[in-house]
């Protein structure tokens, strides 16, 4: 998904996570002349996830292209029949480390992903992975943080709502040095691919479409530059836009309904109470155990200003303990005095910093774009996580599992992932490894953003356990007795094709994407 269609997204305001401030920012520029700012201003900022700033990557990571109970690139729908960006589940971890003959992932290290290859759009009834169940996305609640006085020192990175602003490199030639900017979600998006990265001059005020001298604006994550040089960047003012919460659930009904038409949901029932079609609004009432409980008026429906106007798609929705619904702007609000509406049940909120609703252990931090779509979603665990050899430690709601099989020395001599109905990976430990660091998938973060920062490493060290796994076996059955040793000997050719057809197009995806990276770090050497 390119620049274009990262901009047809949605956004809104938070209920829960933080207090706002003041609905805009004179600060802030609009989309386009006389559109309002489209997210709230949140009053403060959140604490972010562990370890998502880029000194907390992951440390010589184990790479995993996938398991059976972790998909990769799902093909999904939205209601409307068109197709939506493919769906990864990715696991992360980072910062883990050996003591005292056990394994020890520290708060916020290992991290589950809802891995989209791009943005997820509220009001289109797109299916959202979620642990193996498949709710559609409704809505969500988007604000934007603005960070005052903020320097970042070279190669460092900093925090500023759901965004990382990272120091990427500073490069000179003659007279001139340029200082580029990567702009990352929380999760590790890296926003180059969308909308390029920020690139200031002290001396060349021109650069990067006029902004290189004074600052930048990629939609909603802004800057106003005070100083560049070598040694640091300073800001006047950062803005990032925070994923506040999301909302998802399980389909009840689609279609036009007139009033007085009702639905059940336990014991709920929800009741269409009034159409208004030359006012372009739908009453809707809950009542439970035949008591109203809640009541809105949704509409009328502002097209030029959806989805991407917080207040614009608010008047739109509607949610109460468990069941929420909207008027549906497409193909059309209103016909022969129905309305045309959406109705879920069972549902799901994501909230930032808040704990996981069906498994307490982990916190749940949504990841959004700059202008509104969303970008997945991240659970965290909690708390510490200690293994010994022989145990194994659960991911969300039972997901996946690390498994310890043996340490020594301080080194994890075999370790592995699994799924839910225990597919396993290959053994990822040996005598040199020192963390169980993983990146499990091949989504837009596991598949692309980290290859950037250590896919090289990465991907040899799996090109290496998928090689001595083969050998091995191919070595066992040449034993001549008890006490024999089989020669060592490299993998040739039939090691390598003997390896499972997914492992081997993963591994050729991922070599493609290293040659590529590679080949565009050694052009930008060249040119300078």
């Amino acid at each position: 998904m390119g620049r274009h269609a990262c901009l047809a997204a949605a956004v809104i305001m938070s209920t829960v996570a933080a207090p706002l401030a003041a609905q805009t920012d004179p600060r802030l520029k609009p989309l386009a002349p006389g559109v309002p700012i489209a997210h709230p201003v949140a009053a403060e900022d959140l604490p972010p996830p562990p370890f998502s700033l880029i000194a907390d990557r992951p440390v010589n990571p184990a790479y995993v292209p996938g398991l059976p109970g972790l998909r990769q690139a799902v093909p999904v729908k939205d209601d409307f029949g068109q197709a939506r960006p493919p769906k990864f589940d990715s696991v992360l971890i980072r910062r883990s480390r050996v003591e005292n003959g056990e394994v020890v992932i520290p708060a916020g290290g290992l991290s589950y992903l809802e891995d989209t290859w791009g943005g997820e759009v509220a009001l289109r009834g797109e299916p959202l992975p979620v642990l193996g169940r498949m709710p559609s996305y409704i809505d969500y609640d988007m604000s934007i943080v603005i960070k005052n006085d903020v320097t970042i020192p070279a190669g460092g990175s900093v925090n500023v709502g759901g965004q990382v602003y990272h120091y990427f490199a500073t490069v000179g030639h003659e007279r001139t040095a340029s200082h580029a900017l990567h702009v990352r979600t929380i999760a590790g998006h890296d926003w180059e691919w969308a909308f390029g990265a920020p690139v200031f001059s002290a001396n060349q005020p021109g650069w990067w479409g006029g902004q290189g001298g004074s600052g930048f604006t990629q939609l909603y994550n802004q800057g106003q530059l005070r100083e560049a040089s070598p040694q640091q960047l300073v800001f006047d003012w950062l803005s990032g836009v925070r994923t506040d919460r999301m909302l998802a659930g399980e389909k009840l009904f689609a279609g036009l309904a007139g009033a007085g038409d009702s639905w059940r949901s336990g014991t709920k029932t929800i009741r269409l109470a009034a159409v208004d079609e030359t006012a372009g609004t739908a009453r809707i009432e809950v009542a439970e155990d035949g008591r109203a409980v809640f009541e809105k008026t949704l509409g009328p429906i502002q097209p030029q200003r959806l989805i991407e106007d917080t207040g614009a798609r608010k008047a739109l929705v509607f949610e109460h303990d468990g069941v929420a619904g909207f008027l549906s702007p497409w193909p059309e609000g209103f016909k022969d005095g129905k309305v045309n509406l959406k109705l879920y049940e069972k549902t799901i909120a994501i909230e930032y910093g808040r704990p996981y609703q069906f498994d307490r252990a982990f916190t749940a931090f949504p990841v959004g774009c700059p202008t509104g779509h969303n970008f997945g979603f991240m659970l965290v665990n909690r708390d510490e996580i200690r293994i010994k050899p022989g145990q194994k430690a659960d991911g969300p709601e039972g997901f996946f599992r690390i498994a310890i099989d043996r340490i020594e020395g301080g080194k994890v001599l075999a370790w592995h992932v699994e799924d839910r109905a225990g597919n396993r990976s290959l053994d990822l430990g040996g005598p040199a490894v020192e963390n169980v660091d993983l990146v499990l998938g091949q989504g837009r973060v596991a598949g692309q953003a980290i290859l950037k920062d250590v896919g090289k490493a990465m991907l040899a060290r799996l090109y290496r356990l998928a090689a001595d796994g083969q050998a091995g076996r191919a070595a066992a059955p040449t034993r001549a007795g008890p006490g024999a040793e089989a020669p060592a000997s490299l993998p040739g050719p039939a090691a390598v094709a003997a390896m499972p057809p997914g492992l081997l197009g993963a591994l050729a995806i991922a070599g493609l994407a290293i040659g590529a990276i590679g080949f565009e770090l050694g052009r930008r050497r060249r040119s300078t």
